[in-house]
């Protein structure tokens, strides 16, 4: 398999972990505050995650937690950590299907991104950006009517939420990144699994801050949302970000959010046949709007590299 090909198939595992935060968060916060979701996702997610760096490292894979950088990776954690608050701030407002819609504007956002960056780009991008913005306009009618307060608010929170989201993915892919040695090869300090560890104590650190501000947390009770807690930590935090790193590093940012297209898919799907929510038709045309926009966002012209001299034997 080749390294496209394996960051296509962690990109996909990270879209399909991740599409079902919707439906756990939904669940989770019937009965918990922002606040306590968020301390205990990442107080579940933290240590799984060092298990599984320690499994790793027992077994030979891996480098040392303590032989990269940590600091990039903790305060990328941070940043983490404050989107699944403003995350959640948004799921309190926004039915589940027209939160993961907007909130899917951030590939359209790396673009841009990546461009003021200095890559490549063309006229149809900026096109592309039009054509999302529209079918945002249109997954959230009470906008377009005036109406609804609570859902304007959530949409403010969500759109910040994706362009954080943006900037955290085009930082990512420096935090993947294989680092030279001294001899000129180059050693495997950007592995996932030990990125996806350090990002996720940055996570917990600031849940723990945000739940002593609020004055302590409580814990969920009851089979339905006690599972429910599990499977975000798990599934939806530290399978679908340790996939995500993984992904980037094979593929790099843009082409990474082009591959997780696929989420907001999934997410509707679920949204619909699992929390029983529906939408209306003038919805699912901005959603497919959207969909098209963040696509069509993606497809920058590639630039020819120049060809590599082979030293004569």
């Amino acid at each position: 398999m080749s390294a496209k090909q394996r960051g296509i198939a962690w990109m996909l595992v990270s879209a399909l972990a991740y599409s079902l935060f919707t439906v756990f968060g939904k669940n989770i916060l019937e009965q918990l505050g922002t606040t306590d979701v968020l301390f205990w996702r990442f107080a579940i997610a933290a240590p799984v995650a060092w298990a599984v760096v320690a499994i790793r490292r027992a077994s030979g894979f891996g480098p040392s937690p303590l032989a990269v950088d940590w600091r990039p990776r903790f305060a990328a954690g941070v940043v983490f950590g404050l989107l699944a608050y403003l995350a959640f701030a948004s799921l309190d407002r926004l039915p589940g299907a027209l939160y993961i819609v907007i909130c899917y504007t951030y590939p359209a956002m790396v673009a841009i991104g990546a461009r003021a960056m200095g890559k490549p780009t063309t006229r149809h991008m900026w096109w592309a950006v039009f054509i999302t913005l529209l079918g945002i306009a249109f997954t959230v009618p009470e906008v377009v009517d005036g109406a609804g307060d609570s859902a304007v608010i959530g949409m403010i929170i969500t759109l910040g939420n994706a362009f954080l989201y943006a900037c955290y993915i085009l930082f990512s892919e420096r935090i993947v990144a294989t680092e030279p040695t001294d001899d000129g090869s180059h050693h495997n300090s950007g592995d996932g699994f030990v990125a996806a560890a350090w990002g996720l104590t940055g996570s917990f650190l600031l849940a723990a801050i945000f739940a002593l501000g609020a004055g302590g947390v409580e814990a969920p009770s009851g089979p339905k949302y006690v599972w429910s807690m599990i499977a975000l930590g798990v599934v939806s935090t530290v399978i679908s970000g340790t996939a995500f790193f993984l992904g980037v590093k094979h593929l790099g940012p843009a082409p990474a959010a082009l591959v997780a297209a696929t989420e907001p898919v999934l997410t509707l799907i679920w949204v619909v046949l699992i929390l029983d929510e529906s939408l209306v038709p003038i919805q699912i045309l901005g959603a497919v709007l959207v969909i098209v926009g963040v696509i069509w966002s993606q497809k920058v012209p590639k630039i020819n590299e120049p060809a590599r001299v082979v030293p004569a034997p």
